[in-house]
């Protein structure tokens, strides 16, 4: 009932400390992610700024020497093109190469150029082909400057034109053409002057190919562009921090960051609430197995305290038929108080276990001793229980450093565990000398140990399972592994071949230094 309890809380915890995490990460993910967009968006705002700015000045210039070619130019006097503006034309309006007088229907009326016969004969034609048919004359109100910017066989034009009433009643268009190349080779490096602190410029054009300055492609998302507005329409002027390398490092980078502080976080809380169950569940399992071990030796305790009770009735009573029946009750009584004994030292070395206490006094013995010591305290369970014990020894054995009392408790626990599980089997006890060590191996014949209990019958509380119920405390293996790595031993387990089942532990052989030590 208490584990179905436990197992229906995990089954509701689990799932809530899941989704707490998973809540926990988003929302952390998404505060990175927001602060991260603001920083970026500042950054933007401010190179979007600076764009406007250099868009603005590049502008003011066009339209200031539209001005000056307006001023110098008078639309009833189609001579001052050549009196008024050609003379000071590379000195106050650089960038105009050509000026034009022209009718609503687009024919030329005056018209006057700084550059040489080639370049001008060439820039007439293209505009009689194909500007001033883009010009949309009819639609110009009087006074409104426009401006048109176009391709021509790969070559940009920016056209400036104002329309005038004149005293005759017609409408005359005065137009300047301005040389973008100039634009590109003269006025523009000198309003993008590049230096360590300022950002990077380039312009491009409707095909975005690059028209001035640096590539941009790898600003990435810190790239700014802004289109220029009446003058160079089709260009676009882009602005990028000259950092903008480091900015998208220091950019991924902070989402790697962004991305592992949530996946770390909920990686922590779900091993957190694993360990947590996992502890808990271990920790109700040993109680539930101490549990088990205070009601499995309460009963061991109450059969041979009841024999021993009866029995000491019965002689108390004096109801014994004769001295040879009283000697056979003194000596079920004894018998059975060993049996106690090795029960309560089980108990007492597992209370020492439990407490990480080392009982043991090592001393300089013969093995043999204490085997002799266990087979008489375990003959009598061996008699009860029609089981032959075996003792298969070589003869002589190395002295080793022991604890004579802990070593045949060991044993005794190996013989009462073949016992259990082999079926009525003689029991073979068998010492065996190594080069360093003496093995003590106890083995029954009966049906094994399982594949998937070898590794755990030297665990505490662990009990083997079994056709027929079986007594027992399951802490004996558990001492006699304990045991035998307090000597400096070891213990194991394993199948028999032909049957049955050898569990045993060895003792270190006693040398020169051992003994000293």
């Amino acid at each position: 009932m208490e584990g179905s309890r436990f197992r229906a809380v995990y089954v509701f915890l689990v799932p809530a400390i899941l989704i707490a995490a998973a809540i926990l990460g988003y929302y952390t993910f998404s505060s990175a992610r927001e602060y991260a967009q603001l920083g970026e968006s500042a950054i933007v705002q401010s190179l979007l700024s600076v764009a406007q700015q250099r868009v603005e000045r590049i502008e003011n210039y066009v339209i200031f020497a539209d001005s000056i070619v307006l001023s110098l130019v008078d639309p009833n006097d189609s001579s001052t093109i050549d009196a008024r503006w050609l003379p000071p034309a590379e000195a106050r309006t650089p960038s105009v190469k050509a000026v034009l007088m022209v009718n609503l229907d687009g024919d030329v009326l005056q018209w006057a150029s700084t550059q040489d016969r080639k370049k001008r004969r060439g820039f007439l034609r293209v505009f009689r082909q194909y500007l001033v048919g883009s010009m949309d004359l009819g639609d110009l109100e009087s006074d409104e400057l426009r401006h048109l910017h176009e391709s021509v066989e790969d070559v940009s034009y920016l056209i400036s034109y104002k329309a005038y009433a004149t005293e005759d009643g017609q409408v005359t268009y005065v137009v300047a053409y301005h040389d973008t190349e100039y634009l590109v080779n003269e006025v523009f490096p000198k309003m993008f002057v590049s230096d360590i602190s300022a950002p990077l410029y380039n312009i491009v054009n409707e095909s975005n190919q690059r028209v001035f300055g640096p590539d941009l492609t790898e600003a990435g998302v810190f790239t700014v562009d802004h289109r220029f507005p009446t003058t160079l329409y089709r260009w676009r002027l882009q602005v990028a921090p000259r950092q903008a390398a480091l900015l998208q490092a220091q950019g991924r980078s902070r989402l790697r960051g962004e991305v592992a502080l949530p996946v770390m976080s909920f990686a922590i809380i779900l091993l957190s609430a694993i360990f947590f169950i996992y502890a808990a569940e271990k920790e109700r399992r040993l109680n539930q197995l101490k549990s088990e071990l205070m009601a499995n030796v309460s009963h061991e305790l109450k059969t041979p305290l009841s024999v021993v009770r009866m029995f000491a009735d019965m002689l108390r009573s004096d109801r014994v038929p004769s001295d040879q029946r009283r000697l056979e009750y003194l000596d079920i009584i004894c018998r059975e108080s060993e049996r106690l004994t090795s029960l309560i030292d089980n108990v007492l070395d597992f209370s020492a276990l439990e407490g990480g206490r080392g009982p043991y006094r090592l001393k300089r013995g013969d093995l043999g001793e204490a085997v002799k010591r266990a087979l008489d305290a375990f003959r009598y369970r061996g008699e009860q229980d029609g089981v032959e014990v075996r003792l298969l020894t070589p003869g002589r054995l190395p002295p080793v450093l022991i604890d004579q009392e802990a070593i045949a408790l060991a044993i005794i626990n190996l013989l009462d565990n073949a016992v259990k599980y082999g079926g009525q089997t003689p029991v073979d006890l068998e010492l065996t000398p190594r080069r360093s060590t003496v093995d003590v191996a106890v083995r029954d014949h009966g049906p094994g140990i399982p594949k998937h209990a070898i590794r755990h019958v030297f665990e505490r509380f662990y009990r083997g399972t079994h056709e027929v119920p079986t007594r027992g405390s399951g802490i004996g293996l558990s001492l006699v592994q304990h045991i035998a790595q307090a000597h400096g031993g070891r213990a194991w387990a394993r199948n028999a071949q032909g049957g049955g089942a050898v569990v045993g532990f060895s003792v270190p052989i006693a040398g020169p230094e051992r003994a000293a030590a």
